[in-house]
């Protein structure tokens, strides 16, 4: 059995971390296989948001540490150099929508990939756990570098220090988490965004994708020239003139990704 299912519907590429069994832990053939469905989906133009899922009641419970514990110290270096981190690069510089929908808890190394997705949709019983410190570690999967830009350095520091997991809607008021609802609500509310997202201008979006991740460490007219650019670059794009005569001609544009 393949450790991911990916389908794509209607302009919707929707791929969920497939191993129930272990509460989807991620293990090194989990990483292959959502790189491979990441570099589809950044190939085909028909996939114009991505949606990633579990299976089961669990999100993710992190890394697999069955098969983490026989590595040793250099094979876990290069676990993380050469397949966590371009996970995590391929989900930020994927220029289209990425929505983690979030069916149970996400703990360890799954933080980090929910973080590297542009909107997070939860459930209420979704809990957020950092549980590093419970086995002796500190966060990976650039769990820190993204809440760094969430909440702040001493509400970081409280969570790696104490361990505790934060609830649902702490996750959302911290602004982790966009939409926490019940789990019935999850599947609708999901698909309800992916649909609008799909129809949507995605190359716009891809672009606006790119400079909400470089404002973090551009220099003030470094990043203005990247905004009068990608704006240049969408003024004569399909986008741009059907989003104007749908304006003119007061109807809904018929938006293509061009």
């Amino acid at each position: 059995m393949k450790t991911i299912v990916w389908e794509v519907n209607q302009g919707i590429g929707r791929l969920t971390l497939n191993r129930p069994e272990v509460r989807n832990a991620l293990n090194g053939e989990m990483f292959e296989e959502i790189q491979q469905v990441l570099a589809e989906a950044r190939e085909r133009d028909e996939v114009r948001v991505l949606v990633l899922t579990g299976a089961g009641p669990v999100f993710c419970a992190g890394g697999d540490l069955r098969e983490i514990q026989g590595l040793g110290p250099l094979g876990t270096r290069r676990l993380l150099n050469e397949k966590v981190r371009p996970l995590i690069q391929s989900l930020m510089l994927l220029d289209k929508p990425v929505i983690a929908s979030l069916n149970g808890p996400v703990a360890g190394a799954g933080i980090g990939v929910v973080l590297a997705c542009d909107l997070v949709l939860a459930s209420q019983d979704a809990s957020f756990i950092p549980a590093f410190g419970k086995i002796g570690a500190m966060p990976d999967a650039a769990m820190i570098y993204f809440l760094v830009q969430h909440i702040g350095p001493k509400r970081i520091k409280e969570l790696i220090f104490r361990g505790e997991p934060l609830s649902a809607d702490q996750a959302y008021s911290w602004g982790v988490y966009n939409r926490v609802v019940d789990r019935a609500m999850l599947e609708g509310l999901t698909a309800e965004w992916a649909e609008e997202l799909a129809t949507g201008p995605t190359l716009a979006m891809g672009l606006a994708k790119r400079a909400v991740r470089d404002a973090l460490r551009m220099p003030f007219d470094a990043f203005m020239d990247l905004e009068s650019a990608s704006q240049s670059l969408l003024h004569v794009s399909f986008d741009h003139r059907e989003g104007i005569a749908a304006f003119l001609e007061k109807r809904r544009p018929e938006f293509q990704g061009t």
